[in-house]
């Protein structure tokens, strides 16, 4: 029974100096984090920490001046343990931004390998074939237009098309298979 008695008693004990000091300890807080709210956070998690060492905690000053120590240090260790996940955090996105600014920069590069690989295969076929591709693909003129700027039959047009496709996908697919 006295124990219990005793327990309740510490309970209270504890919750008069809470209400006694918990606005005055959130102004110690506020000094360093200027936040209200983790200057709180920083107060209650003292308040908790005391609570739990409790029967441990020597007191030689008020408790007012343990308390406001203790609440400095916490809002110093706050403070220090924010700057070093800044740091880390600023580290990381600057990794990432190289990271991402390396990549892009590896597939302009294989865009550009790509492109020349490609006016390449178009190089490489016959003249006229070549010509005919070019109108169609590239200028984006009809198969009527490209006959009449040829001097040529819409079918000629069509084939030659056809077998320009024909070769650069072969060409396309071989480049495929070297590649794997």
């Amino acid at each position: 029974m006295e124990g219990e008695e005793r327990a309740a008693l510490s309970i209270i004990e504890f919750e008069v100096l809470f209400r006694k000091n918990h606005k005055f300890l959130c102004m110690v807080a506020m000094d360093y984090v200027h936040d209200p709210h983790i200057a709180e956070d920083v107060v209650q998690d003292f308040f908790i920490s005391y609570w739990q060492r409790r029967d441990h905690v020597q007191i030689n000053t008020s408790f007012e001046a343990y308390a406001r120590r203790a609440v400095k240090y916490k809002s110093i260790d706050y403070l220090r343990k924010t700057a070093i996940t800044e740091k880390l955090n600023t580290r990381l996105t600057i990794i990432e931004e190289q990271a991402v600014l390396q990549q892009e920069q590896e597939d302009q590069e294989l865009q550009h390998q790509r492109y020349i690989k490609i006016m390449e295969m178009i190089q490489a076929l016959p003249q006229d074939r070549r010509n005919i591709f070019i109108l169609h693909a590239m200028e984006k003129l009809s198969y009527m237009q490209i006959a009449e700027k040829q001097s040529i039959s819409i079918n000629t047009v069509k084939t030659q098309l056809r077998r320009a496709y024909t070769a650069l996908r072969s060409k396309t697919l071989g480049l495929l298979i070297g590649i794997l």
